[in-house]
């Protein structure tokens, strides 16, 4: 039995590295490309080390394009539709461990049954509602389509609705309003859960890529991800060194946020599938 058993945890063991190495290998290829030479990117050999390492294409980024401007649209849609999203499920999913009506249910489940309409059912009514408003190619034409996300009101609520309801009574027989309860009950007991969906909403926006090509169309006005269209030309010819370039740089920020934070994504997750 000890012997299956050994057997089979190195077949696991193997299927487990053979999927972390298709994962790993393309960031690899992403970084290794940026620090090739022309002649490097294109040959036929395949390896992950350059014979001669060049930040040629990291400069050229940096000094022909416009990426200081790339980068701050990114921070700045990142930082208000992870902020509006943050407050916005964090109020609907009290509202509705707060308040007991005959309404909650289907409060809920209509909420959960926006999950399943695809975006391209809401893209082309979302389109004419931003251009008629006037937020083409601005900050509020990116970050206000995305503020409702049912996704993450759902993963809070599940933590939200698992505080106990003698607490919310404490706090009206203290004389505490719904605010009140809200900033110093509901938000203190779910801290952990609300910090951990926000770092998944910051690497969501950050990568977000369809929207912004729709509402954005002034070279001013792009992301990162929209910017490193720039490269891609049938015409003249891809520029794949500078794209793997600003490729690279993009995805640092997203990765830093991921290693140093990992831990509370996965506590944050683990507890909620076992509240939910």
């Amino acid at each position: 039995m000890k012997t299956k058993r050994a057997v089979w945890q190195i077949i696991l063991n193997i299927v487990l590295i053979a999927l972390l190495i298709a994962n790993i290998f393309p960031v690899l290829w992403m970084v290794s490309s940026s620090l090739k030479e022309a002649d490097e990117l294109f040959s036929t050999r395949i390896y992950l080390i350059p014979h001669r390492p060049t930040l040629a294409h990291y400069q050229t980024v940096l000094t022909e394009y416009g990426f200081d401007t790339w980068l701050k649209n990114s921070v700045v849609t990142t930082v208000g539709i992870t902020i509006l999203q943050i407050v916005v499920s964090v109020m609907a999913a009290f509202a509705l461990g707060y308040y007991h009506t005959k309404l909650n249910s289907f409060v809920f489940y209509f909420l959960l049954l926006t999950m399943v309409i695809p975006f391209q059912v809401t893209m082309i009514p979302n389109y004419i509602v931003t251009s008629k408003m006037g937020l083409l190619n601005t900050w509020s034409g990116v970050i206000l389509p995305n503020v409702a996300n049912a996704t993450t009101f759902f993963f809070l609520y599940q933590h939200i609705r698992s505080v106990p309801r003698a607490y919310y009574e404490v706090a009206r027989i203290e004389g505490g309003n719904a605010l009140w309860t809200l900033k110093h009950v509901t938000i203190g007991l779910c801290k952990g859960a609300i910090s951990a969906i926000a770092i998944l909403t910051v690497i969501e926006s950050w990568n977000i890529y369809f929207w912004p090509l729709l509402v954005l169309s002034k070279p001013e006005a792009r992301t990162l991800t929209i910017g490193l269209k720039q490269f891609l030309d049938f015409e003249s010819g891809n520029r794949w060194g500078p794209f793997m370039a600003t490729a690279t740089l993009a995805s640092l920020p997203v990765v830093v946020v991921y290693l140093f934070l990992q831990k509370h994504i996965i506590a944050a997750f683990v507890s909620s599938g076992i509240k939910g």
